[in-house]
């Protein structure tokens, strides 16, 4: 690696991911954008995924594997990559999904070009076991209000300003953050004052299998979401009436599976 600090620094966690990580990796390594340090934690993984990243990083010197002992989840292992980035440019990969070829050719100069915003992701394409995909349009300029109801972002799809989500800790590392820590992080760039936005084009892959509900059938995340809500609901000063969507976890997780699950579907393919 040139002592050169790169244009961008691409940050990714991958817990046992020996069976499929591959497609993630080669989807960066294929970028035509080719200016990039590529930091991938392993978060304890017990397969062979340390030993395939070691076997990627001699063959390509953008890759830094780093290694978390034990599974420590994914805000911490991303706050490791932070760490020992060398741009202010950050973008997001997880290692179960593709980017396309174009996706920072076409998203780098669009946020360096756009200082005010702290975050831009994309669109994307979710995609079903079978192949088949759709295309998801989120809001191009989502505010914190939006986000009551709505995700607003895909969080591999990020691009980010190393220095503005500095101004805000990085990723909140603890149990009540260990999933859902991109939602967190958001709220509390909105409390801090900044934007984020969507481009049109769809530059993600999203696997979009039975696992991707079944995450979301949790009560350890029905905890954290709940307590996501109210300290960023806190920090964006929202009116006491939003306050009742905290329990919206809690009344999604009480619901048959079968209703949440085809509300999941239909909401995912709008």
């Amino acid at each position: 690696m040139s002592s050169i600090a790169p244009k961008i620094s691409v940050i990714m966690s991958v817990l046992n991911g020996a069976k499929y990580m591959e497609k993630g990796i080669d989807s960066i390594l294929n970028q035509t954008f080719k200016d990039f340090e590529f930091i991938i934690c392993d978060d304890g993984s017990t397969d062979e995924t340390w030993s395939i990243l070691e076997d990627y990083a001699l063959k390509d010197n953008r890759i830094i594997p780093i290694k978390n002992e034990v599974n420590k989840g994914l805000a911490y292992s991303l706050n490791r990559c932070i760490e020992i980035s060398k741009s202010n440019i950050l973008a997001r990969q997880d290692a179960d999904d593709e980017s396309d070829s174009r996706r920072f050719e076409i998203q780098y100069p669009y946020i360096v070009s756009h200082p005010e915003f702290a975050i831009v992701g994309t669109s994307w394409w979710n995609v079903d076991a079978d192949g088949t995909k759709w295309k998801y349009q989120p809001k191009t300029d989502p505010v914190a209000k939006n986000l009551i109801w709505d995700g607003g972002f895909m969080h591999p799809s990020w691009m980010m300003y190393k220095d503005k989500l500095a101004v805000v800790g990085n990723y909140t590392e603890g149990e009540l953050t260990r999933r859902d820590q991109d939602y967190h992080l958001v709220l509390k760039l909105y409390g801090a004052g900044m934007k984020m936005h969507n481009m049109e084009e769809a530059l993600y892959y999203y696997t979009n299998d039975v696992n991707t509900f079944n995450r979301t059938k949790n009560w350890k995340r029905v905890k954290g979401l709940m307590w996501i809500r109210w300290d960023g609901y806190r920090r964006n000063h929202f009116p006491f009436w939003d306050y009742i969507v905290v329990l919206k976890p809690l009344a999604k997780n009480l619901l048959p599976s079968f209703i949440t699950k085809g509300y999941y579907t239909r909401k995912s393919k709008q």
